[in-house]
């Protein structure tokens, strides 16, 4: 050996310098810088992933640029016995080869530097909203600008890529949406309106037209599913709204926000709820606005199983959300209705009862409760008892009927 390398230098134990010394003692000349930059290699990796110390150099294969591999100060080698270990935890022999393997599974495993584990973040759900891509150049050619001047378009599934001239520009969206506002009002034709919204919604979509006009057209036609009880449309709108608000485009956010605290109390969806209450904390619940606070003290009462603070919520429901909670409302009296049922087991009067599951007379609960399976009379000259021991089985059953909400579009 002609002179010991700079790089051994560094202060190694006895094991690893007997390792270097035997490889360059295995070594021919012409080989050694091959070797030296070997054994480089593997003291760097040995060092950068803190495994200096728990490698057996002596067990170590020697680098490849020696003629024999083979560490002479091996335990492996013909002239010695090798040491067997017996683990604790079974009958599996440790053996020096054994120990080897995991040596190298380690190292395996520590090849990149180890990061400290991430913090642990909620789960948001997943929905499926417009795919806006922020890559004009790579989708510069599938973004298209339609001609089309008609403001009425009847609404068709895309199979392939839309045709410009079948395609209305953002100017003429703006008309065509004047119009259909108008038409509504006077008309109030939903299955025609819906259609016309539908197909305006595609045209913004495949033009990638996303700004305030998208906003209020998803906004409005919102407002009129929800108006004739369509859910599934509504809850269409609101999942592309929510997406077009996480961008900061202005709109009505608290009023959908609302809107969709008490969707998810319709839909039952309370892993949704939670997380979205998690997210509002970031800002403090009580500085949401008055439509969000009310969302979310009829959440409360709901939680509470408070029906008398539910139905006053329900008496007072700001902007369109009396039309959310007119879904669920039935299922919410007769929860109620079971409560009074267990509480008032003599029986209680039927004013009450309406009053109390703000029904606006007597003649409106009669029907309610008919169409539930229970047949109550109610006379006109005196408060008629409500036989609560009667009916307590066959709300129970009825209460069962609204476990399970299934709507097309459902998030």
């Amino acid at each position: 050996m002609d002179k010991k390398p700079q790089f051994i230098a560094v202060k190694t134990g006895k094991k690893k310098q007997a390792y270097v010394a035997n490889a360059f003692a295995n070594c021919l000349p012409e080989k050694k810088k091959l070797l030296e930059t070997q054994l480089k290699s593997i003291i760097a990796q040995a060092e950068r992933t803190n495994m200096t110390d728990m490698i057996d150099w002596n067990e170590r294969d020697l680098p490849s640029a020696c003629e024999d591999t083979n560490n002479p100060n091996a335990s492996t080698l013909f002239h010695k016995k090798p040491q067997t270990i017996v683990s604790k935890l079974g009958n599996i022999e440790i053996t020096p080869i054994e120990e080897k393997k995991r040596q190298l599974r380690a190292m395996r495993f520590q090849d990149t530097p180890s990061k400290p584990p991430p913090m642990l973040m909620k789960l948001k759900k997943k929905y499926t909203p417009i795919v806006w891509d922020t890559d004009a150049e790579a989708n510069r050619n599938r973004v298209i600008v339609g001609t089309s001047t008609a403001l009425e378009k009847p609404y068709f599934r895309l199979t392939s890529a839309a045709d410009p001239a079948t395609v209305r520009p953002l100017n003429i969206l703006k008309k065509a949406f004047k119009m259909l506002r108008a038409k509504w009002k006077e008309e109030a034709n939903y299955s025609y309106i819906c259609e016309q919204f539908k197909s305006m919604r595609q045209d913004l979509t495949v033009q990638r037209i996303r700004n305030e006009f998208t906003v209020k057209v998803y906004e409005t036609h919102a407002r009129i599913a929800l108006e004739k009880g369509d859910m599934g449309e509504y809850n269409q709108c609101q999942t592309q709204l929510k997406h077009l608000y996480e961008q900061n485009i202005p709109g009505c956010k608290d009023e959908f926000l609302a809107y969709r605290i008490l969707y998810m109390l319709f839909s039952q969806n309370q892993s949704e709820i939670n997380a979205m209450l998690e997210e509002m904390c970031d800002v403090g619940l009580e500085n949401q606005a008055a439509c969000v606070q009310h969302a979310l003290m009829i959440r409360s009462s709901l939680a509470k199983g408070n029906y008398h603070k539910f139905f006053k919520l329900y008496e007072d429901a700001p902007n369109m959300g009396g039309y959310l909670l007119d879904q669920f409302v039935g299922r919410e009296r007769v929860d109620a209705l079971i409560v009074m049922c267990k509480a008032y087991k003599m029986g209680v009067s039927l004013s009450f009862v309406a009053k109390e599951l703000s029904f606006d007379n007597l003649k409106c609960l009669a029907i309610f409760l008919r169409e539930h399976g229970i047949k109550q009379l109610i006379s006109k000259n005196k408060d008629t008892m409500f036989d609560t021991k009667t009916a307590l089985p066959i709300l129970l059953a009825q209460s069962k009927t609204y476990n399970k909400v299934d709507i097309k579009g459902q998030i």
